[in-house]
């Protein structure tokens, strides 16, 4: 009876020890800027991409920002395969940490452990926002709503309801021209600085882009 028991007991704590390695060997989840203390270990990572491209190899490089935008924190995620990610995106990717020349990368060996947390055409927020943080948005895509005033063949101004806020929205007329002005509307684009106005625009210039009616005044 008592070598049953016995058994019973190291059965048991074999489990535990099991589980106990296992959550040692979990990735575990860090802010960007503590990714200089986890060389060489397996991590989880979130952020907002600023920048994509794909390799010669088939690879793909993807650079996020700190979501919070509180620091000017960025890491490079190195994914083998590609991904969906666009400009703006909020993701989660979960690889090991390694020193590549003078930058810290995380290396996704494959693009399943990047995730999709949030995509930018989900979050449309007043243009006040966009004019008060440009440097957070630039070279990202952004979802800004407002009103269209003085649309021009390539080009309108999109204002706040209170008039305190405006930007120009490039456009293809061939493809956009759903609204009219006055028209309450939803601008998915890119935000980026045009140096030769020396001025912050919105560009809508790539696929995901799009020109949306809330509501049209009579």
């Amino acid at each position: 009876m008592e070598f049953k028991y016995f058994v019973i007991f190291l059965s048991v704590a074999c489990i535990i020890f099991l589980y106990f390695l296992s959550s040692l060997s979990q990735p575990i989840e860090i802010y960007l800027e503590d990714i200089s203390n986890y060389e060489g270990k397996q991590i989880i990572i979130n952020g907002i991409v600023t920048e994509y491209r794909t390799t010669t190899y088939g690879g793909q490089i993807i650079e996020i920002r700190d979501i919070s935008n509180t620091n000017s924190s960025h890491v490079v995620v190195y994914v083998e395969g590609e991904t969906t990610v666009e400009y703006g995106d909020i993701i989660q990717a979960e690889g090991l940490v390694q020193r590549y020349k003078e930058d810290w990368e995380v290396v996704v060996d494959d693009s399943r452990y990047v995730k999709i947390i949030e995509k930018w055409s989900n979050i449309t927020f007043p243009l006040w926002q966009l004019a008060l943080n440009p440097d957070k948005y630039l070279g990202m895509n952004v979802n800004v709503s407002g009103i269209v005033e003085r649309d021009y063949d390539s080009y309108f101004y999109l204002i706040d309801s209170g008039g305190d806020y405006s930007v120009a929205v490039y456009y293809d007329s061939s493809q956009f021209k759903n609204f009219s002005e006055g028209d309450s509307v939803s601008v998915g684009a890119r935000f980026v600085y045009d140096t030769s106005t020396f001025r912050y625009t919105l560009r809508t210039n790539e696929n995901c882009h799009n020109i949306n009616v809330f509501e049209r005044e009579d």
